[in-house]
């Protein structure tokens, strides 16, 4: 069976074939990977937004873009405020060859909070000699839509600053968890997350259960945890007037905050 081919003179996109024929990728990854790289160089990438355009899900695409990191394909880093220099933001980083670079070595920084997508700097392998990569100039980008419209939801410092204020120094590794919570939902719930936990004296993994509890009663907003904590607090009630006995610790109290 043959390769039937249109003429290239609108909507498509050149790649490097080294991805294509990484053996260590699944065909999943691979294919996230050739999207990404199909998108405009400053598209800030989430997992949430990469999720709508296929079929997987966000936990597929999530467990995907973890492959693609670990192949060194995609590179997640910290933003600083050179005012502050505290965090402002998380971005990431696509390859289209991989990096060999570490986590700790410093990264190429965007401009102006801009996602840069790092080219092949003629990096080709040995065995790529026989497929020649054609020029960049025939990135076509017609059909895609336009950058003023791309995927901006980069949060502010002031939710890491929240953070700091009220629970400490904050480490790489909350800071994504936070990053991510506020691309998933936004950052007043967050910061209301937040709020609860100091109330009870706990931490950021307290928060986080707060947070998943609302995703799985479908909060989206402050009104929506409003109504689902005069809801809890009206069943308490009912229940304790019927005589049932409910423990302190139990979960439904514990992480809406209450």
């Amino acid at each position: 069976m043959g390769i039937f081919r249109v003429k290239k003179d609108v909507n498509y996109s050149v790649i490097h074939n080294t991805p294509l024929r990484d053996e260590k990728l699944s065909w999943r990854a691979k294919g996230l990977l050739a999207y990404m790289l199909s998108l405009p160089d400053d598209w800030t990438f989430h997992a949430t937004e990469l999720s709508q355009h296929a079929k997987d899900g966000k936990e597929i695409t999530t467990k995907t873009i973890q492959e693609l990191k670990k192949a060194g394909y995609l590179k997640r880093y910290p933003v600083q405020n050179p005012k502050t220099g505290k965090i402002s933001h998380w971005e990431t980083a696509v390859y289209e060859v991989p990096t060999t670079e570490s986590e700790n070595q410093s990264v190429e920084k965007p401009v102006s909070g801009k996602t840069i997508r790092r080219e092949s700097n003629d990096r080709e392998t040995s065995d790529m000699e026989n497929h020649p990569v054609e020029k960049q100039t025939l990135l076509s980008t017609d059909n895609l839509p336009s950058t003023n419209k791309r995927n901006t939801n980069i949060q502010s410092s002031s939710i890491f600053s929240f953070y700091e204020n009220n629970f400490g120094i904050l480490n790489s590794f909350i800071a994504e968890s936070i990053s991510q919570w506020v691309n998933d939902t936004s950052e007043e719930l967050v910061q209301a997350a937040m709020e609860r936990t100091l109330k009870q004296q706990k931490k950021w993994n307290y928060a986080e259960g707060i947070l998943k509890q609302w995703a799985n009663n479908n909060v989206k907003t402050l009104k929506d945890v409003d109504a689902l904590e005069t809801e809890y607090q009206r069943n308490k009630g009912v229940k304790k007037r019927v005589g049932i006995n409910r423990k302190s610790d139990d979960s439904d109290s514990e992480y809406i905050g209450l």
